[in-house]
């Protein structure tokens, strides 16, 4: 009986201290990084049928005109790492937002 006696406070100490380790969450800290930005990203520059593209490829700036009905999934066929993709707000569609991704 005293063996009995003795595991069950050993057990309530043992989930006093550990529960909080299971709980644990972070809520902030600090992520640290190693590397560079290589290129900066394009500048859209809209026209009033069309879109200019200014890229950086290999340290040279290159400037594309892309017609608004052909921006839709657009990937260039140079080395720029980019494809765009619209998404209208509206049934109209005259108000959109675009969306570019970098590879």
């Amino acid at each position: 009986m005293k063996t009995l006696s003795l595991k069950r406070p050993i057990i309530s100490l043992m989930l006093v201290l550990f529960f909080p380790l299971v709980n644990a969450q972070a809520s902030d800290g600090v992520i640290h990084f190693r590397g560079a930005i290589v290129e900066s990203p394009c500048n859209f520059a809209q026209q009033q049928q069309s879109t200019e593209l200014t890229c950086s490829e290999n340290g040279k700036r290159v400037v594309r005109t892309v017609a608004l009905n052909k921006l839709n999934n657009y990937t260039p066929q140079s080395d720029a790492p980019l494809s765009t993709k619209i998404h209208y707000l509206n049934a109209q569609r005259n108000l959109a937002v675009l969306e570019v991704t970098y590879r």
